[in-house]
């Protein structure tokens, strides 16, 4: 009896241990609230405080969780990231991003008004963008590349611009570089518009 009453005070203490680890207790909606990601993001990650920041909601998962570690390791230092956004990741470790990623997976997707006969939708696919973001940015290829249906329209231009400029250099901006170097910044602003648009 009384081993049985130690073997079970010490399973409660190591579960009381766990719950107590951000791996275990890591609620991405909460995390995402802590640490003033709203603040920016907005609370439903779908209205930014301003133009030029991204919409998180409905994102790929993978996508987002690279991102968050390229901004906190240095990789990605384009933007706000280095003097707004790496400041707050530095006490988030991988698993809070991972459920945080997670959790505004799966609020999307976002979707815009629509517009079939934008010039942008043209632009968008003789460019060659839908060979790795799928149909009018709403199926990428792979998980860690994004989807840009329905983000905003301004984010979208300056990461695109950076990407060409190599200002921003992470993830798969090598493979988009040479693209980019195809489209005009006046086709970039129609894709952009075309893309924040799509419902």
């Amino acid at each position: 009896m009384i081993v049985n009453k130690t073997r079970s005070l010490a399973v409660l203490a190591v579960l009381g241990v766990i719950a107590a680890t951000p791996a275990f207790a890591a609620d991405g909606k909460a995390l995402f609230a802590d640490k003033g990601c709203t603040a920016c993001h907005g609370e439903d990650a779908k209205t930014p405080l301003e133009p030029g920041y991204p919409r998180l909601a409905g994102q790929n998962a993978d996508y987002m969780f690279n991102q968050m570690k390229d901004i906190k390791g240095g990789a990605r230092a384009n933007g706000l990231s280095v003097d707004t956004m790496k400041p707050i990741l530095e006490d988030v470790t991988e698993p809070e991003m991972r459920a945080m990623a997670d959790y505004l997976a799966g609020l999307g997707p976002i979707v815009g008004k629509g517009d079939p006969a934008h010039p942008g939708k043209k632009l968008y696919m003789t460019k060659t963008c839908v060979a790795c973001h799928g149909k009018d940015g709403t199926k990428p290829i792979m998980k860690t590349y994004p989807y840009l249906a329905g983000q905003d329209a301004a984010y979208l231009t300056r990461q695109a611009t950076d990407i060409k400029t190599s200002i921003r250099k992470n993830g798969g901006t090598n493979t988009m570089q040479p693209v980019m170097h195809l489209v005009s910044d006046e086709e970039l602003a129609a894709i952009s518009e075309f893309l924040a648009n799509v419902k």
